[in-house]
């Protein structure tokens, strides 16, 4: 297994006193808090509602007295899956503080009002972070190929699949994986993956990116209007399963373009949608529309991370990644594994032809032509390892 270096490493042992880590599953909080941060013990909220200590499993109670004497000690205690403990557990927490250093890990983003509800008991005792999937620009050091990359920016991925050429010869059971891992986060959510937002996903995985193009694929057979499918949106971003894009000049109801913010999900998911993966097994499928997308996303954040700028869509013109800053895009470029002389000069033209007077060219596998802003493949390693040096110097760097 190889290692790829996360900036959140340093984020969070920065963090003083008692904290919150809390995301979706299978993002690597447990990996890195273990690996980044100095505890003495590790206990983990079972399903069934114990704590599981190293190779025991011990009732809740017991396990709650345990780490509260440890805590007074002045011990370090990591706390997984807090997310499961009983409200009535928090007092007992919360009478403890400042002693010692609590660690507290979650798979839910619901999970936020147990520390920040003006009624909690923890309230101004734990500091929360948020921990996402791994950034594009920290994948793109370590393994030095932007489609490797792109497929491991979902760490579980990585003892799985090697290439996505992987993925497209074992669909099935990719996909299978990925829509247990959405069963598992809307359970950690209290909430049921019912046959709704698994259609919303479908149709958002196959590029229909706002309510009015999902209501009117869906209406007719689950009677989805408009406004019902821009609150089903707001539900999966609100789990982490959906990523928001600001759209300009997108017009009223087009504010935002919306993506499933993992793009093994994406991919996965696209594979569903358009080959009915799930009904036909393993067979070889053509996956490059949506593995060119998530390729165009992935690269257009982390040159708005480079640049301190936002990234933004734009309906009209064809273009790939555009950025803003202070609301107007200032540059904007086309992205392809390569270009003709003929590609370069359209893409050019077609970027400016928009407005846009400053445009560039993204070539994936070879050097694009010449152009004011020209970036091939090793430019985007630099520009990645430009952003990790930035972050060090900030004091974020870690290991996954």
């Amino acid at each position: 297994m190889f290692e790829i270096e996360r900036r959140e490493c340093e984020e969070i042992r920065n963090l003083k006193g008692w904290r919150l880590i809390y995301g979706r599953r299978k993002v690597g909080k447990t990996y890195l808090a273990t690996r980044c941060l100095e505890y003495d013990d590790y206990y983990l909220i079972s399903r069934t509602l114990n704590i599981i200590h190293e190779n025991d499993e011990i009732p809740l109670d017991d396990g709650i007295n345990k780490i509260i004497s440890l805590l007074k000690e002045g011990k370090k205690i990591i706390l997984d899956e807090f997310q499961r403990l009983p409200e009535k557990y928090l007092d007992l927490l919360a009478t403890v503080y400042p002693n010692g250093t609590l660690i507290l890990l979650a798979s839910s983003l619901g999970v936020l009002s147990k520390v920040i509800d003006r009624n909690s008991p923890l309230l101004g005792y734990v500091i929360p972070y948020k921990m996402g999937i791994i950034k594009f620009s920290d994948a793109l050091a370590s393994v030095k190929d932007p489609y490797k990359a792109l497929l491991f920016r979902d760490p579980w991925i990585i003892e799985h699949a090697s290439d996505w050429s992987d993925i497209e010869r074992n669909p099935q059971s990719f996909y299978y994986i990925t829509k247990g891992l959405i069963g598992e986060i809307f359970q950690e959510e209290d909430r049921k993956l019912t046959q709704t937002y698994e259609a919303i996903l479908l149709e958002v995985a196959e590029g229909m990116w706002n309510s009015s193009m999902i209501s009117a694929k869906l209406q007719a057979g689950m009677d989805i209007n408009p406004s019902k499918a821009s609150s089903y949106l707001d539900t999966l971003f609100k789990v982490g399963l959906i990523k928001k894009i600001r759209v300009y000049k997108g017009g009223k109801g087009s504010e935002w373009y919306h993506d499933l913010d993992s793009p093994i999900m994406s991919v996965t998911f696209y594979a569903e949608a358009k080959y009915k993966v799930s009904e036909k097994g393993n067979k070889i499928v053509d996956l490059t529309y949506p593995i060119s997308k998530e390729i165009q996303f992935s690269i257009g954040e982390m040159l708005a991370e480079y640049y301190n700028a936002e990234l933004a869509y734009i309906p009209q013109g064809d273009i790939d990644v555009v950025l803003l800053k202070k609301g107007k895009p200032f540059i904007a470029y086309e992205v392809k594994n390569k270009f003709t002389e003929k590609d370069a000069r359209k893409a050019i033209e077609r970027i400016k032809d928009f407005g846009i007077s400053r445009a560039g060219l993204v070539g994936v596998l070879e050097d694009p032509p010449n152009s004011e802003d020209s970036i091939g493949p090793e430019r985007l390693i630099e520009i990645a390892n430009e952003i990790k040096k930035r972050e060090h110097n900030k004091g974020s760097v870690s290991l996954w």
